[in-house]
């Protein structure tokens, strides 16, 4: 990556104002947290977020998928423009429904609700850089456009489709951008550059049914998803540390008296490794049907069915901690007084590195946890310092005369 403006100072000033800001960040973060964005029913956050860019003066749009959409270009009086855009992701998204209570409660500096962390820090993040890549010193400066996109479909199901909708349509474009920049969550020293690629599958058995004592020897759906996750089980001991293989939900039965007709498992897959992803979904395979089987040996003219459904299923990939957007990530890390830390993840990257663009995840500063539960917190202490790294990367990347895939 080459630079310009080595050596000056002209970032300091901007940088000590949001500093200075950190407590209407937060409550930027409090009131995007409270307004309520279950997968697939974004629309109300996105509103929030897109009536606040406009009101920093982007001109903003809206993909047929959801994605809210903001443009930044270069000023005219820049040399050799880069067309390749570089692009910066925040899902609107929770993993909560629409019934969830969205309360906020402070105990000491830490801040609880329900996604205050996932994804409503990098949200508010993504706020902060809306305004700062609209100073006049910061486009003055700026090599090629930049896109702020806030995605839907990120969590669960959703299964990354705001991302993959936005990649889709920058193929259809013929306009790739140079490179990717996902902001999710918490944190201020992690570089997410390896994608944990996954797959959700819904397993469901299906039988005639009948009366537990009249019927005994009809095949047992439940008894077959019994089985099933008794071998997953094992599956998963053996799949460790490459991969991981979870049984995550289950129902079956319709009365206590009854050899039931349905059963069913969800199940979720991951690694990093798209080939050892193939291999656990091939022995999973192997498992439902030795469970089919088993379950059916005595009544074989009744004998299960069983069908296979995918939820979910995200792409693997990764680019090398030498390649110079993990490099630039772990000097503007540094900058702030951090140690870089390499680390895997699950995020809007994943769509971008498995189609060989370079990409990675930042937190947006500050900590938290028991995020995907009702007590998630999030504690702004020091929170300036990842949202100063998450400035700094991102201007670098927009102002860099080259950046190399």
């Amino acid at each position: 990556m080459t630079t310009t403006d080595s050596g000056k100072n002209w970032l300091t000033p901007l940088l000590a104002t949001w500093r200075a800001q950190h407590a209407w960040i937060l409550e930027q973060q409090v009131a995007i947290a409270r307004t309520a964005a279950p997968t697939g029913n974004e629309s109300e956050r996105a509103a929030l977020l897109q009536q606040d860019w406009r009101h920093c003066g982007h001109a903003v749009s809206r993909d047929r998928a959801g994605n809210v959409i903001a443009r930044v270009t270069p000023a005219m009086s820049v040399a050799r423009l880069a067309p390749e855009p570089l692009v910066c992701l925040a899902h609107l998204d929770t993993v909560f429904g629409a019934d969830e209570p969205l309360a906020v409660r402070q105990e000491g500096t830490r801040t609880y609700c329900p996604g205050i962390g996932d994804n409503g820090r990098g949200l508010a993040a993504m706020s902060v850089l809306a305004r700062v890549l609209q100073q006049p010193a910061v486009r003055a400066r700026l090599h090629r456009p930049i896109e702020l996109v806030l995605t839907v479909g990120e969590e669960g199901e959703g299964n990354l489709r705001g991302a993959t909708q936005w990649f889709d349509d920058a193929a259809a474009r013929g306009l790739m951008p140079v490179a990717a920049v996902a902001i999710d969550g918490p944190g201020d020293c992690t570089i997410v550059h390896h994608a944990v690629g996954s797959r959700r599958w819904r397993i469901t058995f299906t039988g005639v049914g009948g009366h537990s004592w009249a019927n005994a020897l009809t095949p047992n759906p439940v008894h077959a998803a019994g089985a099933c996750i008794a071998a997953i089980a094992r599956l998963a001991d053996a799949s460790r540390p490459f991969g991981v293989v979870a049984v995550t939900r289950m129902h079956g039965g319709e009365h206590l008296t009854g050899i039931p007709t349905q059963a069913w498992i969800d199940l979720d897959m991951r690694s990093r490794d798209p080939t050892r992803l193939r291999t656990m979904s091939d022995e999973v395979e192997r498992i439902v049907l030795r469970a089919v089987r088993d379950a059916s040996h005595q009544q074989p003219a009744q004998a299960l069915q069983f069908t296979i459904t995918t939820l979910g299923d995200r792409p693997a990939g990764m680019i090398d901690d030498q390649h110079p957007l993990v490099l630039a990530a772990a000097s503007a890390t540094r900058a702030v007084g951090r140690e870089p830390q390499s680390a895997s993840a699950s995020t809007d990257a994943n769509v971008p590195l498995s189609r060989g663009i370079p990409a990675i995840a930042i937190g947006a500063g500050g900590t938290g946890s028991a995020a995907h539960t009702a007590n998630e917190w999030y504690d702004d202490t020091d929170g300036d310092i990842g949202l100063e790294r998450a400035i700094r990367l991102v201007v670098a990347l927009g102002t860099a005369e080259r950046l190399a895939r």
